[in-house]
């Protein structure tokens, strides 16, 4: 229900601390002039479990978003000022920070899932990781997390086995781009969203590093 108290932000911060927001096609131009750089950006692929605002649940994102990374060990937006309470791209903030009035949330939510960029709408037509992008969304697809996120305890050995492969395939993929590209951490956050072991994690699947890769410990 909107505030009818409240007709102006109050600078409390609170909306910068549940994250970044997501970026639509009206912020092409911010990008394209390096306002905001690539590595502060981190891509949610297609399949990935995010708090949706209009239901208010934890559901699969249909389609893919672009979100302005988080910074402190979590998604606070990393432009948000601690302590003057302010943004620090306030003069160039994407069109989610324009029309969010907490007091009113019905334009915002009108926004939500609307005319999302992608990474290749942001990349140029001739930059050399497009085609790597394309080939890991192929051979490293995001999984059915939300399928899977009920009954991980009742999944066979054979579809264990299968994610086991797919999660050893995206570390196998990004370490060989990462080096020979030269990428950092948060390059590869964008260029592929986060390793698909930290999505499982999520779910409650424990990870361990063995001697020959990441091992998986399914719940009970």
């Amino acid at each position: 229900m909107p505030n009818t108290h409240q007709n102006t932000c109050l600078r409390c911060g609170a909306c910068c601390l549940e994250g970044g927001p997501a970026l639509h096609s009206q912020d092409l131009e911010i990008l394209r002039s390096g306002r905001i750089p690539l590595n502060h950006l981190v891509t949610i692929r297609k399949g990935e479990l995010v708090h949706n605002p209009k239901s208010g649940r934890v559901q699969a994102v249909c389609n893919e978003l672009i979100k302005i990374g988080g910074k402190g060990g979590d998604w606070r937006c990393r432009y948000f000022e601690e302590q003057g309470k302010g943004c620090g791209i306030y003069q160039h903030r994407p069109q989610a920070c324009a029309v969010l009035k907490c007091w009113d949330t019905g334009e915002i939510l009108q926004l939500v899932e609307q005319d999302l960029l992608s990474r290749l709408d942001i990349l140029a037509d001739d930059h050399p990781l497009r085609s790597v992008i394309i080939e890991h969304e192929r051979i490293c697809p995001c999984p059915d997390l939300e399928g899977m996120a009920g009954s991980l305890a009742d999944l066979d050995s054979d579809a264990r086995a299968e994610i086991e492969t797919l999660v050893r395939r995206d570390l196998h993929f990004r370490t060989k781009v990462v080096k020979e590209h030269g990428l950092g951490l948060a390059e590869e956050l964008f260029f592929f969203g986060r390793p698909l072991f930290q999505l499982l994690q999520q779910l409650g699947v424990r990870i361990s590093e063995t001697p020959s890769g990441l091992s998986l410990h399914w719940p009970r």
